[in-house]
């Protein structure tokens, strides 16, 4: 069956430390303010309206190098892994953590909408924009195993140098192609950077429980806090 890239990244992430003794770099000199403390690096309830914690993925952090690349090959769409870890080493990899909220008054991981986040701190502004490069590229390619899934991108306005990548699988989709172990999901992922980390919010659910309007809400709402409203 294949998930979502978030989704994969949430089962598979080990917990390194946690987002409470989590020690965060300071910025560079490049930006024009601090870095929001790991804790306040997540969407919000605030943010993705009537959305509530996720009781089984909990929040995660990591500084280990080898165990955020591992977890990203398998996260990823259709990674080759040595250019991976060269971009996020020369990247300046320093921290990545990953949160899950679900949409409902009851929680199931195959059919609730979610919203995931998740930062990926570089070492410099231009790390952040060649790892944002990498991660949108990625999001682009076709399921290795399924051509199932139809690929486009959106524009996020209000965000500068904001990415937007819809993935959806209809049942049709999946019919006409044979994919009988792929399930229908929409998928709406925004990225962007603040500084050297790269932020990433990606809506998803069975199709028509999610749409475009709702991920730039959260995008914009949640970019504005990171930022100072920026």
């Amino acid at each position: 069956m294949h998930y979502a890239p978030a989704v994969r990244l949430a089962i598979s992430l080990v917990v390194a430390v946690t987002a409470l003794t989590f020690v965060s770099c300071g910025g560079n000199d490049d930006e024009t303010h601090a870095p929001v403390p790991v804790g306040q690096r997540f969407v919000t309830a605030e943010e993705a309206s009537g959305s509530k914690p996720d009781p089984v993925e909990a929040r995660q952090t990591t500084e280990n190098f080898d165990e955020f690349i591992a977890v990203l090959t398998d996260a990823s769409i259709d990674p080759d892994k040595d250019e991976m870890t060269t971009v996020f080493r020369h990247a300046g990899f320093k921290a990545a953590g990953l949160d899950a909220r679900f949409f409902g008054e009851t929680h199931s991981s195959e059919t609730s909408p979610h919203v995931f986040s998740s930062f990926i701190e570089l070492g410099s502004e231009e790390g952040a924009r060649s790892a944002l490069d990498w991660l949108e590229t990625d999001m682009h390619k076709p399921c290795p195993m399924s051509c199932a899934t139809q690929i486009s991108a959106f524009d996020v306005d209000g965000i500068a140098g904001a990415r937007g990548v819809h993935r959806i699988a209809t049942a049709e989709d999946i019919e006409a192609v044979g994919a009988t172990e792929q399930r229908p999901l929409d998928s709406y992922w925004v990225g962007f950077t603040d500084g050297g980390i790269v932020y990433t919010v990606d809506l998803h659910g069975p199709p028509g429980s999610v749409s475009e309007k709702q991920a730039k809400e959260i995008a914009n709402a949640y970019h504005q806090r990171l930022t100072g409203g920026g």
